[in-house]
């Protein structure tokens, strides 16, 4: 709420043909912000869209955009360089201990850590489970629930997520190797 007020204000003394896309770059920039002052890390040229909600476990890469992320548990994220992820990624890094005295689950939580592998590529509303390890160069299909490790250049879906193609990494490797990375340049 405060932040719209700010920005409306902001917003206000522009003239009215550019309020709107004014509007929606500030928007950004306070996400982008937020996100900086957070995680433990973030890399050079990070772009994020609305509705974000990491932890202090977080690790960003060079040139990743992200559309939607919200980091539930006590575990650390470690998304590697040129990544790009669609809107309401959910990332769960930890669990609760379900083997207890207790029921349905005890008090503990028992954190695993999420990694997310350079230039991978996950759809929107992805769900990544705790201990989830995504090799480099992975596609996760929109809708996606992912548990597991899975190796470089996979592309997966479904719930559970099943390896179901594989990237031509000898086409990746080359493309690396050539710096032919897409980079987002929307605040440029």
């Amino acid at each position: 709420m405060f932040k719209r007020i700010i920005i409306e204000i902001i917003v206000a003394f522009f003239p009215k043909k550019v309020r709107a896309e004014l509007r929606h770059r500030l928007r950004y920039l306070h996400n982008a912000i937020y996100v900086r002052k957070t995680a433990r890390s973030t890399g050079k040229n990070f772009r994020c869209g609305k509705d974000i909600l990491i932890n202090k476990r977080t690790t960003i890469g060079d040139n990743v955009s992200i559309n939607g992320i919200m980091v539930q548990g006590c575990g650390e994220l470690h998304i590697g360089s040129y990544c790009r992820i669609g809107i309401e990624l959910l990332a769960l890094t930890s669990s609760h201990e379900y083997e207890s005295n207790k029921i349905p689950y005890g008090n503990n939580e028992v954190s695993r850590n999420v990694v997310i592998g350079d230039c991978c590529w996950i759809g929107s509303r992805v769900t990544l489970l705790p201990g989830t390890e995504l090799g480099e160069g992975c596609i996760v299909q929109a809708g996606s629930v992912v548990h597991g490790k899975f190796e470089p250049g996979s592309i997966l879906g479904g719930n559970p997520a099943k390896v179901f193609k594989q990237r031509n990494m000898e086409n990746y490797y080359k493309n690396k190797e050539n710096g032919s990375y897409f980079v987002n340049t929307f605040f440029s």
